[in-house]
């Protein structure tokens, strides 16, 4: 659409002529001083337009009688205003009202107006039409909510090493050689969760409103207040061991049916095989880590080597082979690991050498 042909609200939807009124430059001012020299006959109707594009409101909001019949009153005066011409004011040279009074002319014959009735009608229908559209298709940025980091507290035990741990809600944590144990700091204002790998054993603070829940691997181990030992060391069976109160374990998985257990049971889980299995356990047996005691119950050589290379902080070689079916028993307290090879070896039919961190078994 030509803008020679402009009426009073093709001026207000213009861009450039919102630009202009709002916040002009250099280019909008020469570009519409030269469409005033060339159309001195819209000057009425732009200076009725810069006028509802300065008083336009962006929200429309909900407002008593009084208020309305106020704004009536404000803009049938700006109406007068606008008819019977401005008073020259000092104002920046950029303004679109500069340009408007360079070209303002007196008004040769009064123009006959609608009654007061109809016109405010139409001027706050115009005002609501045009309050739309800018709304539309300027629509106001959304702020952008500012993003907390997320800051993690990890406690880690190298090989030969126990850690004994008070968390921020008050609950005890001794962790394993060869264990991490990892959780967000202070932990969540709904949660407390704790990352586990390897084995520990949880005294939990109670709060109802804040569950607490170890997560090792695809498992969930979730109390509100209890004491419990988990075992869940890489590429072996996880155990979980509930001394007092009462947890649920889960496993992620949609088929999976989460099991309760109850003081002094257990269960045991196969992650190769995705299988659970509930079972009553030897308390003296799983805590005897916590006491510095070594507890072998028929195990096989390959579990005995990971646990004497986390308590010693060794690494364990076979020169040859054990027997598969090979499994071994023994309990040791506070003992070297000198004293507790030459108590296996008798069993196991073994020799063995150590030199610093290294040990040598030979199967005879």
């Amino acid at each position: 659409m030509c803008k020679r042909s402009y009426k009073t609200e093709d001026f207000v939807l213009d861009p450039e002529f919102q630009k202009w009124v709002v916040s002009p430059d250099t280019g909008t001012k020469s570009y519409w001083e030269a469409y005033l020299r060339e159309n001195p006959e819209k000057h009425a109707e732009i200076v009725m337009a810069r006028k509802l594009v300065l008083h336009l409101s962006r929200k429309v909001r909900m407002v008593d009688d009084s208020r309305i019949e106020k704004a009536w009153g404000n803009i049938d005066h700006a109406l007068n205003e606008i008819q019977q011409g401005y008073s020259d004011k000092k104002v920046i040279p950029l303004d679109s009202s500069s340009t408007l009074r360079q070209f303002e002319k007196k008004k040769v014959s009064s123009q006959r107006r609608f009654p007061q009735f109809y016109r405010l009608v139409g001027i706050l229908l115009l005002a609501f039409s045009v309050s739309f559209l800018i709304n539309f298709y300027f629509p106001q940025p959304v702020p952008k909510i500012a993003e907390v980091p997320v800051i993690y507290e990890e406690h880690v035990t190298p090989p030969g090493v126990k850690s004994n741990l008070t968390l921020q809600d008050g609950s005890k944590v001794i962790l394993n050689s060869g264990s991490s144990l990892r959780y967000i700091k202070n932990f969540e204002t709904h949660q407390r969760i704790v990352e586990l790998r390897g084995e520990a054993f949880f005294d939990v603070a109670k709060e109802t409103e804040r569950p607490f829940t170890v997560r090792t691997g695809p498992v969930s181990t979730t109390a509100l207040g209890t004491s419990f030992n988990i075992k869940a060391y890489e590429n072996e069976s996880m155990n979980i061991s509930l001394l007092t109160g009462r947890v649920l374990v889960k496993r992620d998985s949609v088929l999976s049916q989460p099991v309760d257990l109850q003081k002094g049971e257990g269960v045991e889980i196969d992650l190769k095989k995705l299988g659970m299995k509930r079972i009553i356990f030897d308390q003296d047996r799983v805590l005897a880590w916590t006491k510095k005691t070594i507890v072998f119950d028929h195990s096989p050589m390959w579990e005995i080597k990971r646990v004497l290379e986390n308590w010693y902080g060794v690494s364990i070689w076979f020169s040859n082979s054990p027997h598969p079916n090979l499994e071994v028993s023994g309990r040791f307290q506070d003992q070297t690991l000198k004293n507790v090879l030459e108590g296996l070896s008798y069993s196991a039919r073994f020799e063995f050498t150590i030199d610093k961190d290294r040990v040598t078994l030979v199967f005879n």
